[in-house]
């Protein structure tokens, strides 16, 4: 058919509108894309983004790096704040062949909001994250190595891959008190950790930054060069106290997982996996320990003991620092290798353990000890048993006494049940319960005895504490320990002569009733109790008779004393050193 003029140019004119309209329209959805963020790249960058599957975005300057490989670990940010985090990995071009089974893999939470997990595979270039199998995401472009995605953004951004937080999980890594040895492998008050390197590594590097942060570390991967200063031993110079973490490295292979750089002086032991104390000192210290593990509640009477080998006999000395800072000394320098500590205030502490050699050389470790309160335990507790062990005269009766506490449930009641046993382990008596906290027993044969103390609440709650005795034909004298005497002699004071010979005669010094501590006329266990709370800075409702409580003749009231009374007490002995 043949068109008019006319027809002609109303054609001509309505095609050119279309184009027109097709045009704005391209337009407005470029501009669109652009706002909300979708892809505009090439078709190559935007094989990240699936449209059918996700509405997860990535941005054109988020640029790809590609399918990564096994060993790689891919990262999620969870702003979303999930309980768990899963990835689920597969290959795309398989459409399958997947990690795991759904919802996929655990994640780890390595610091903060970060979560992480190693890739297994090569071929692996598809992922889901999801809360278990709950609030997952779309199909997302695996980008590779180095990226993490926020589940809250939506969006994958280049990661940092500093090390994270991560606390190891073998070989208890890090203790939880970090002691300060007073002689160690440092020198002019330089800090330096160290590595023993039984894992037999061709080199040894340390990379260090601080926790929590992705920079500030001492150099990029794998760290610095450690330096070997003989044998095993690997050391490296901490030029910054705030680098709170490091990894041991065979320079980036054979790595540690994140630690946590317990401080000055710390060897690490690539094998064991394991810190230690780095310790030069000729006065090496082989064990500091409590007889309970914090926490425990006021009233429990705590034992600190400790061994070491130094030049010549080694001397001890215990005592216990408060949170204000105040110092009580449990036992001065002396070859006594364990004192008795009865906490009365709830806190924290520090215990200390100071030793020193005959050469004079010192040594030192510290312990942090919590005390709780235990006025209003549900569960019941031992305080003290006296006597707690030791030896005790066959055919002679041996008395016990309990202090317990807790058990504020139901009646308030505690009940007390005690088993003895002998070498054999036989039970030689009949256990029942009672409210009786003394009892007394009588061994008929030489060898070694235990009493198990059971101490139970009305709702039946029950602690027990084990105690050891040897039944002994004649009990071995006690001497008091030695002291070690002080570096240089004190100098005498001169006391001047009198002026004029004196009007009165002198009076006599008094009687001295030893064991008496309370001065009542009387020696019985409380005078044990008057001791321990005397020694522990516990206020006393009389006054201390320091002379009748001096019952080894030492010069000063201590737990030692204390412990004379118990025998005593027990007739394990039939008088004290200051009588013999």
């Amino acid at each position: 058919m043949r068109l008019s003029g006319k027809q002609t140019k109303r054609a001509v004119s309505l095609l050119l509108c279309l184009a027109l309209l097709v045009s704005m329209l391209a337009f407005a959805l470029t501009v669109r894309a652009e706002e909300v963020g979708e892809p505009v790249g090439t078709e190559a960058e935007n094989l990240a983004y699936d449209s059918s599957n996700s509405n997860d975005d990535l941005t054109k300057s988020q640029e790809l790096a590609g399918t990564g490989a096994a060993g790689d670990y891919v990262y999620c940010n969870n702003t979303a704040g999930w309980s768990t985090v899963t990835a689920y990995m597969w290959n795309k071009a398989a459409n399958g062949n997947s990690n795991t089974g759904w919802p996929g893999a655990a994640m780890t939470k390595v610091s903060g909001n970060i979560w992480r997990y190693q890739v297994p595979r090569d071929d692996l270039d598809m992922i889901i994250f999801s809360q278990s199998g709950n609030s997952q995401t779309g199909d997302l472009t695996y980008p590779g190595a180095g990226y993490i995605y926020d589940n809250s953004t939506k969006q994958w951004s280049k990661y940092d891959q500093a090390p994270t937080t991560q606390t190891p999980t073998s070989g208890g890594a890090n203790p939880t008190t970090a002691p300060q040895p007073t002689q160690s492998g440092s020198t002019s008050g330089k800090t330096y950790v160290y590595c023993e390197n039984e894992a037999g590594w061709s080199t040894v590097t340390a990379y260090m930054w601080i926790g929590g942060s992705q920079s500030g570390g001492n150099a990029s991967w794998p760290g610095k060069a450690m330096t070997n200063i003989g044998g095993n031993i690997w050391r490296y110079e901490v030029t910054n106290s705030s680098w709170n973490m490091i990894i041991f490295s065979q320079n980036g292979s054979n790595q540690t997982t994140d630690l946590s750089f317990p401080g000055k002086d710390y060897i690490w032991n690539n094998k064991t996996n394991s810190w230690s104390i780095y310790d030069t000192s000729p006065l090496q210290v082989g064990s500091f320990t409590t007889d309970v593990e914090s926490p425990q509640y006021n009233g429990v009477g705590i034992t600190l003991s400790a061994s070491a080998e130094g030049q010549g006999t080694v001397y001890y000395k215990f005592s216990v620092t408060n949170s204000n800072g105040a110092t009580t000394v449990l036992s001065d320098y002396s070859t006594a290798n364990a004192a008795q500590w009865i906490p009365q205030v709830v806190g924290t502490y520090t215990l200390n353990y100071e030793f020193r050699d005959a050469a004079g050389n010192t040594n030192k470790r510290t312990k942090t000890y919590v005390i709780e309160d235990g006025l209003s335990s549900v569960a019941p507790y031992i305080k003290t048993v006296t006597p707690n062990g030791g030896e005790i005269q066959n055919n002679k009766t041996c008395n016990l006494s309990v202090a317990a506490g807790g058990g504020f449930t139901g009646t308030n009641l505690l009940f007390y049940k005690y088993t003895v046993k002998d070498a054999a382990g036989n039970t030689v008596n009949t256990p029942y319960y009672t409210r009786n906290t003394a009892y007394s027993f009588k061994p008929t044969s030489l060898g070694a005895y235990s009493v198990t103390v059971s101490v139970q609440g009305s709702d039946n709650k029950t602690i027990e504490r084990t105690y050891h005795f040897t039944s002994v034909g004649s009990v071995t004298p006690t001497t008091a320990p030695a002291t070690q005497p002080p570096t240089t002699a004190p100098k005498p004071t001169q006391t001047p002569a009198p002026t004029q010979a004196p009007t009165q005669p002198p009076t006599s010094a008094g009687f001295i009733n030893y064991g008496d501590a309370d001065d009542d006329g009387d020696i019985t266990i409380l005078d044990v109790t008057y001791i321990q709370r005397y020694d522990a800075l516990v206020q006393l409702p009389s006054p201390l008779n320091e002379r009748n409580a001096d019952v080894d003749a030492d010069g000063i009231v201590t737990i030692v004393d204390a412990t004379y009374i118990e025998r005593y007490e027990a007739g394990v002995i039939d008088r004290f050193p200051a009588e013999a």
